[in-house]
């Protein structure tokens, strides 16, 4: 299969799996980056790596090919694949003219190159810190006690049940102290409700997943107040219509969120 068809076939399996491979995948958007150059990637190239994030869950925009991974000491994970892009490459070559002149004639080929998202590579470092941030001692021991699996990678903030971690942007992606801890504490309550804790994720529709939403918004503010961090709530609007619709029909909608929160909370006492 040609390198055309088998991007052009890639753009219809996801368009047809409901996923526009030209949105960017993050809530603050970025361009796939080189780690090793620092270089953007450009063109069709921008589609295929952010189509590589949306299919496979990847949290970083930065991409290395398996070469300079180990040039950085690092290491493709084991039976991680690699993403196909299209590399532009440039030759000049002399000629002479028919007046035996010499004339540079430059000419233009692509050839099909393969890189790893940054998820995909242990073994190489970046900097979390942000001097604005202030670490709250109390928040560190209480992730620590309860043996989150927390990771620092990438542009979004979620809480994946399936392999029972919670990932966070890097520390200097966040503005402040209070954007940051209050972001993982909302994870953090989310972390309560796996299987073999508290067993509240079954959601099976958008209003489940609202409902969710709202223990751990409820949740976060609890733990934000006992911490002394003022909460951010920036990213819950998106849910208000579906709170507000429940609110209306379900006059208990309210407290059983408030129950659920409470036990979470309670449950991470009891784990520390």
């Amino acid at each position: 299969m040609s390198l055309y068809d088998d991007i052009t076939n890639q753009i219809i399996n996801a368009l047809e799996d409901g996923i526009v491979p030209w949105h960017c995948p993050f809530k603050r958007c970025s361009l796939p980056t080189n780690f090793k150059t620092g270089q953007a990637y450009n063109g069709m190239n921008t589609l295929m790596l952010w189509l590589g994030n949306l299919k496979h869950g990847y949290t970083s925009h930065y991409w290395l090919g398996f070469g300079q991974a180990k040039q950085l000491k690092g290491n493709v994970k084991k039976g991680e694949k690699a993403t196909r892009i299209i590399a532009c490459i440039t030759k000049k070559k002399e000629i002479k003219d028919e007046g035996n002149d010499m004339e540079n004639v430059i000419t233009h080929f692509f050839r099909t190159e393969y890189v790893f998202n940054l998820d995909q590579i242990e073994g190489i470092k970046i900097d979390t810190e942000n001097e604005k941030i202030i670490s709250v001692d109390g928040i560190e021991n209480l992730i620590k006690n309860v043996k989150v699996d927390l990771k620092h990678q990438g542009e979004r903030a979620f809480y994946k049940p399936s392999q029972d971690y919670i990932n966070m942007p890097l520390k200097s992606k966040f503005e402040d102290t209070e954007g940051y801890y209050s972001t993982l504490l909302h994870e953090l309550v989310h972390w309560t409700g796996h299987k073999n804790r508290l067993n509240r994720l079954k959601i099976n529709k958008e209003s489940d997943r609202a409902f969710e939403e709202l223990v751990a918004e409820i949740g976060a503010s609890f733990l934000c107040a006992e911490f002394g961090i003022t909460p951010n709530i920036a990213n819950t609007s998106s849910y208000v219509a579906s709170w507000l619709k429940a609110l209306h029909n379900d006059k208990n909608y309210i407290f059983k969120a408030v129950k659920s929160a409470t036990t979470a909370l309670n449950y991470l006492k009891i784990s520390q």
